[in-house]
This record gives structure tokens, sequence and C-alpha cells, in this order.
């Protein structure tokens, strides 16, 4: 986090046990109120302030403009805010920030687990870190849940650090920032609800951000959906079967796939196994952007052999398809209006992972580009590919890589546009199973299986809603990655824990090295009750 190197010098009002100050952000610089135009109105549990002027520079300056919030105090104790602001310039954000806290500060996960404010702050976003826009902060002793109801996806922030400057310095503050969906950046900003409650447990925000997702964002629990095809309740296992690695290497063909898929229902029965298949189109990642069977791996006729194959067998294949993610220098994909790539509200071209593929040790992988969902072209491109290879060869369950990559895009909103791509996926494919990398909320009513992230631990709230599996560079027996770039990672993914489905990954000579642990595995999942 950086600061500025002076006293903004923002007034401190006082309401309800809190102590705030107030700004907004345009596009061009930040605000705060003019102390000499506020209006304050205190009426039983109601605290409105109104100041019809900004000031900017620390105080230096003015400028036409209003901010406004109302807090309200609520019956249990928690209180409400809402934010309405206007400037001369297009508004980012709007900023309720609470002063005075008592240090040290730390952010608090339920499981009793804690982590400390640094010297330099702690900021935690939504959706790009935060699967939902929550937080609770530690303030010495007290803990202070924080939250934000809003019905659309758009960012919100929690910034905690210690002030060094001014009159409040060595005092805790904690900023809650509403940033607007940049595609509607205006003149004026209306914050959706801020639920302030001190003394709230971690778990305790989260089934309250819960209840208003459920009652108004469409979250149902994972026995209540309606996108489950009844054969997906039935899985037991997830073998993720590797075809080609970024540099050519073919772990598995397809003929291959197949007969580690004999060997699986052998032991288990097909019914149980889901067949997920990255790097089936050829070299992994090179060839997002443009799907079709891979001549080294099989070609046409052997990929409909392996899909046919397993239909036979009982078993459920799901290729993987990159959501947003393809090569500008393949055919189709570089004719795409450069309006399709991924920006930042601002306008930053977004970039996405860049994996070190070919190990120059780089990271410069300028062939790669991140499309947006929500823009007609690559939607239609995304979804007529899959359309038209689920036609051809009968796989019934598609998986969507990077799902997950959000930015606050000004051209067209990201979610919509999923939301929309799975909607037509649904209605094109009828019983397909949907399946995607990571999540935050409001992805959790549009898919009902997600790959867990290996880099972190899913929030175990989401179990309520959705099932996972094992990642891609998860489940190899020796910790061999396939196609995936760590190489080599050791998991439970053979023995995960509840709500997420055992995984075992093939690639070149896993089965032959580790027949017997694989015996054992089916032999358990087979003897499981269901």
């Amino acid at each position: 986090m950086q600061f500025a190197s002076f006293d903004l010098e923002d007034p401190v009002y006082s309401a309800f046990g809190f102590r705030f100050s107030l700004q907004l952000t345009t596009l061009e610089n930040l605000y705060g109120v003019d102390p000499e135009r506020v209006q304050i109105r205190e009426a039983g549990d109601t605290f409105q302030l109104r100041c019809d002027r900004l000031s900017w520079a620390g105080q230096q300056q003015r400028a036409e403009g209003e901010l406004e919030i109302e807090l309200r105090r609520e019956s249990g104790g928690s209180v409400r805010a809402r934010l309405r602001v206007r400037a001369p310039a297009p508004v980012r954000t709007a900023k309720l920030v609470l002063r005075d806290l008592e240090p040290p500060l730390s952010i608090r996960w339920p499981g009793a687990v804690e982590a400390a404010v640094g010297a330099y702050g702690e900021l935690l976003a939504y959706p790009e870190r935060l699967p939902a826009p929550l937080a609770c902060i530690g303030c010495g002793d007290e803990s202070l849940g924080l939250r934000a109801e809003d019905r659309e996806v758009r960012p919100k922030r929690f910034a905690a650090w210690v002030e060094r400057i001014g009159p409040l310095a060595g005092r805790g503050t904690v900023e809650l920032i509403h940033e607007e969906a940049a595609s509607r950046f205006g003149m004026q900003l209306d914050t959706p609800d801020w639920v302030l409650e001190r003394g709230a447990a971690p778990d305790a925000v989260e089934r309250a951000h819960l209840e208003f997702a459920e009652r108004e964002c469409g979250l149902v629990s994972w026995e209540s959906r309606s996108d489950v095809p009844a054969w997906a309740r039935e899985l037991r296992l997830v073998a993720t079967l590797h075809g080609m690695h970024f540099s050519g290497r073919v772990f598995l063909g397809y003929a291959e796939m197949l007969e580690i898929l004999r060997f699986l229902t052998g032991r288990l029965p097909g019914r149980h196994i889901l067949a997920y298949l990255p790097g089936w189109e050829g070299r992994y990642y090179w060839q997002y952007g443009d799907y079709r069977p891979d001549e080294r791996l099989g070609g046409p006729q052997g990929f409909a052999a392996l899909c046919q194959g397993a239909r036979a067998l009982g078993v459920h294949v799901m290729p993987m398809f990159g959501a947003n993610c393809a090569n500008l220098r393949l055919p189709g994909v570089r004719d795409l209006p450069s309006e399709a790539v991924l920006a930042s509200a601002t306008g930053n071209r977004f970039h996405g992972n860049q994996p070190d593929w070919d190990l120059a040790r780089a990271h410069d992988t300028g062939w790669q580009a991140w499309f947006n969902p929500g823009h007609p072209a690559w939607r239609d491109k995304l979804s007529g590919s899959i359309e038209a290879l689920a036609g051809e060869y009968g796989f019934d369950g598609v998986f969507l890589d990077t799902i997950h990559a959000w930015t606050n895009d000004p051209r067209h909103p990201v979610t919509d546009g999923i939301r929309a791509l799975a909607e037509r996926l649904r209605k094109s494919i009828p019983g397909v199973l949907l399946a995607a990398e990571a999540d935050y909320d409001a992805l959790l009513p549009l898919f009902p299986l997600f790959q867990r992230p290996w880099w972190t631990a899913p929030a175990p709230w989401t179990i309520r809603y959705v099932r996972r599996f094992g990642h891609l560079c998860e489940g190899e027996p020796r910790g061999f990655t396939g196609v995936h770039e760590a190489g080599v990672h050791h998991s439970d993914a053979w023995h995960p824990g509840p709500g997420t489905l055992p995984t075992v990954a093939f690639q070149d000579g896993t089965l032959e090295a580790c027949r017997d642990d694989l015996g054992r595995l089916l032999d358990a999942l087979a003897q499981a009750p269901a």
C-alpha cells in the first residue's frame, strides 16, 4: 500500500461508537469533505451527514461536489452505512474510513486464524482475492465485522493500516472502499449498504453475508441445485488425463487415455468416474482459442474413439477450455477486436498469469491474450467452438479454465458475460455439467463443480453450494504435474476433505509405476458408501 507524505486533514466525525472520515476518488484525484460546509442531523437511530463542497490536496483546495452518508443503527447492534457522492469528474470510488481504532490491527479468519497487519498495511480486494465482500478486522482485543450487501459484482476493498502522520498517528484505520462498475463511471455514485458490527466473529459475518446472498443473489444449496445432472451426483472419482505439454511433449494420446479408463473401470464402475482432459487439443495453453483434436494425440478419429469408448464404459468426459485466454497468433483469434481483451477500469490491458512455459525465466507471454467473456465476439467464438465439438464428439462435461480472472472492465461487465456464457452452454448442450477453476460468490450459482485452487484453501462455507475436485496439478502419485507449470506438487488429492471428489492424475508412466497404489485407491472408492 502507498500513503501520502502529508496529513490529508480529513475531519473526523462520530456516530454510534464509530469515528470516521469520508473520501472519494475520481479518475483524476482524491477528495474529502470541506469541514466548513458540513451539516449533521441526528434522530434516534439515524445519523446523517451532508457536505456540499469538496476539499483536496490536504484541505488546500476546494471543488464543487457533494458527499453524504447515512448511518442507521439496527436492533441487533449493527450499523448500516450508505454513501452518496457527486464530483467534478467521473467518480471511481466512495470511501468510508474508520479511524481511531485500537492497535494492533489484524485480519481474522474463521477457525481462529489471525494475521497481523504489517507496517505497510494490508489490502483485501473482492473479487480478486476475497471470495465475498466481507472482512473481520481485529482492533486490539476487539473484533470488527465488515461486509457489503451488493447484488452486483463491483469491487470492494478493505484497507487496514496504522496512521503515521497527524493527530491520530499510532491509531488504527480501516478503509471501506466501494468502486463503481467501470462501464457506469459518472459524476455521481450511490453505494450499496455497508454493514458494520463490533464484536462480530468471522463465522458470524460469513453467515450474515450468506443469508443475504441466498435471499438476493441466487445462491442455492448443492442438494437443491437444478444445474447438476443426475449422473454427476454419482461421481466418486475425477481422473485427470494429461494430453500434451506446452513444449509439445506428449504425455497421453487418446488411445492411452482410453486404456487408463479401462483400467479404472475394472475396479470402479464407470458411472462414478469423470475423465478430465487438460491438454487434449495439443500444446497446452499455446493451442487455447483453436480447439480441435490434435493429430499427434490421435486426431479426430482417435478423439472420437476415446469419447465413444468412455461412454461405453459409463465414464463421463470433460475437456478443458480457456474461458478467457487464447493465443493471439492462432487463426480466428488474431482477428478478434482489441476491445474484447480484458482491461482495467482505467484502460490498462490485463495480462493475467504469465507462466514460464519455455523456461526462459522471463515470464514473457506476449502471444497470450486475456479476453472478456462479456464481449460478444469472444463469447460467441468460445461457446460456438464448444458447442460444435460437443455435438460432434458427445462429451457431456465442459471445464472452463481461469474463470475467476476478473477486472472492472469499462466495456463489458465480466461476471455478466460469464453468466451469459453458462446460460448459453446449458441451453445448447442439454444435460451438460459445467465446471470451472476457482470462484468468488457470484460464480457459485453458475457452476456446481469447481477445481480447487492449488495455491490457497477455498472458503469452507462454499461446501454448502458446490463440489470441488483436485487441481489439474494434483493427484499424480509421484507428484508430477503433467501439463501444469509447477513441475512437481504433492497433495492430498486422493483423500481430500468433505465436499471434494478424490482426484487421480495420469501422465506417461503413471499407470505402469503406480498400478498397485491405484488399485488400492479404486477398491476403497468402490466399497465406500454412496
